[in-house]
């Protein structure tokens, strides 16, 4: 009988060619070419320079972690934390804990812990910008990325509008931050987004950009859309069935097409994101809910949901309307380094007019992405320490097994005074 690693070999021999794809710098086809060409023109070298008499900036940076448990009564326990390290000793930490019981299905669960940790992240983020303890702030991950999937609930009772909760966060967030003056960035380790190589592409192939996304969505609700009650379920296969149609060709994410196609250190020219990501789904929710607020002599025949729906959002659906737009850029600070995704507010690139739903996205030069790159400059620390501040903060605040298994959950026994423990599953690697 054949041992597993030479089955593995086999395997990987067999679809060698398909590996070696995503690694080529030979387009494999028409769109991959006009990729290439569009990656080459879009990337700029970038020579770093550090200066050492330069008075650096007051950054704080914020960072999560979260990890969920199954029990053996069939429940699930999530636990989150976030931590704050900012200028001249600021610390600040947050923790939260769930217990969801029920017939949940893990995709919801795992949405459930990724929202939980955010929501105690934004709120750090809040503190801090209030406090006025410095002028830069950095979070792990992107500030645009979550934002069109916030519109959905969340698919667990008495936790349906937990999504909108960390939106609101998001929103009051760039506002707060406008308002200070703070420079907001979000940085990305993963870089699997498409948003990159879907510019190029309607850049070179001169597609028209909406400039109303909104009203196109008010004029295209769907028959289903307009009958059933607006859900979290019916929206994610709506929004599905839209990207099958859409996507005739899957393209390939950026950190492929940035690996294949530029070397050394540089950065990319900044795509302004507005509602290209929202799907046609999620625009239609936004659409919806206007409709409601300028209606409210059909909120009689709503129901009693979609009434509490309506009552929810028709403050955070004004806000949403006001919310900028978002500018993203890629990066690679030392030559064979992975690239970084680096998100922030459109006004820090020049444009505080833009916003969110406003158009769809637009590249601009990568000049104004050259402030940012000098902070980024001062805390990069090596291959292995991509950003300093984040770094600490990512040692400190990593929710590692030991700490779940042998501390938390004593101390969960200890409050609920029960001897809960694992399941059967879980036990099994928890020893």
């Amino acid at each position: 009988m054949a041992s597993f690693t030479d089955l593995v070999a086999q395997s990987i021999f067999q679809r060698r060619e398909e590996f070696l794809a995503g690694l080529s710098i030979e387009p494999r086809d028409e769109v991959e070419s006009l990729l290439a060409a569009g990656i080459q023109a879009h990337w700029h070298p970038l020579e770093l320079r550090i200066n050492g008499d330069q008075e650096r900036a007051l950054v704080a940076a914020i960072d999560g972690s979260h990890a969920i448990r199954a029990l053996n009564f069939g429940a699930d326990w999530i636990v989150a934390q976030a931590l704050l390290i900012g200028p001249g000793g600021f610390r600040q930490s947050a923790v939260d804990t769930l217990l969801l019981r029920g017939e949940i299905e893990r995709p919801a669960v795992d949405r459930c812990a990724s929202l939980l940790m955010r929501s105690l992240e934004l709120d750090l983020a809040l503190k801090f910008v209030q406090s006025g303890a410095g002028k830069i702030l950095l979070l792990d991950g992107s500030l645009y990325s979550d934002l069109p999937y916030l519109l959905y609930n969340l698919a667990i009772g008495g936790y349906e509008h937990f999504p909108l909760r960390v939106l609101e966060q998001y929103l009051e967030l760039f506002a707060l931050c406008q308002r200070r003056d703070i420079l907001l960035l979000g940085l990305a380790k993963r870089t699997r987004a498409t948003v990159l190589g879907r510019a190029i592409l309607e850049q070179r192939n001169s597609s028209p950009i909406s400039t109303s996304y909104q009203a196109d969505a008010v004029q295209t609700l769907d028959a289903d859309i307009q009958d059933a009650e607006v859900s979290g379920a019916t929206l994610v296969r709506l929004e599905q069935e839209q990207n099958r149609r859409r996507d005739m060709h899957k393209l390939p994410s950026d950190g492929e097409l940035l690996h294949r196609w530029t070397n050394g250190s540089g950065l990319t020219d900044p795509v302004l994101l507005g509602s290209a990501s929202f799907g046609r789904a999620s625009a239609q929710v936004v659409a919806q809910l206007a409709l409601q607020v300028k209606q409210p002599v059909y909120e009689s025949a709503l129901s009693s949901a979609q009434q509490r729906m309506a009552t929810r959002l028709t403050p955070l659906q004004e806000r949403l309307l006001a919310a900028p737009a978002i500018g993203t850029f890629y990066v690679r600070l030392a030559p064979g380094e992975d690239v970084l995704r680096v998100d922030a507010p459109a006004s820090t690139f020049g444009r505080s007019d833009l916003r969110l739903l406003d158009f769809a996205q637009a590249l601009i030069s990568y000049t104004t992405a050259l402030p940012v790159i000098r902070h980024l400059v001062d805390d990069y620390g090596g291959l292995s320490v991509y950003n300093a501040a984040l770094y600490v903060v990512d040692q400190e605040v990593r929710l590692r097994a030991e700490t779940v298994d042998h501390v938390y959950l004593p101390v969960l026994r200890r409050q609920v005074g029960y001897p809960i423990q694992y399941d059967r599953s879980t036990r099994r690697f928890n020893r």
